[in-house]
């Protein structure tokens, strides 16, 4: 199961949308629409994130990013990532090996809060996607 590569590419990296069940792309654009809604983020913010579009993001932007990472089971409350989730979920499309590599890589996603720490986990991911590859 694709499931966090799935909910990054459906609502926010757009990175392999083929193998992507018509129940895992209602369910990711359902938790998109609850966190927009929840935070205030606009639709052309969003769609700078699904392009890889970190720059000049907003507080409600990058509280968009945590609400979405925490109904997807990729980050916790705090904004902490999930390191056994992510790391079996990026394994299962892409081998142990570049998923245990690209954890090591972002799973120091510090900031002073949960926002901060969601969105930086998600700059290192799109930073380091080409090596999942």
């Amino acid at each position: 199961m694709k499931t966090f590569v799935t909910i990054i590419s459906l609502a926010l990296v757009a990175v392999c949308m083929a193998a992507v069940t018509d129940e895992q792309k209602d369910a990711a654009r359902q938790l998109a629409g609850k966190c927009m809604q929840q935070t205030g983020t606009s639709e052309e913010s969003v769609q700078r994130l699904r392009n890889g579009d970190t720059s000049g993001a907003d507080d409600n932007t990058k509280c968009f990013v945590q609400c979405f990472f925490q109904g997807a089971g990729v980050v916790d409350g705090e904004g902490n990532m999930q390191e056994a989730f992510v790391t079996e979920k990026l394994a299962n499309e892409y081998g142990q090996a570049k998923a245990e590599e690209v954890v090591q890589k972002c799973r120091n996603n510090s900031g002073p809060n949960a926002c901060e720490r969601s969105f930086t986990l998600f700059q290192c991911y799109v930073a380091n996607r080409a090596s999942l590859m």
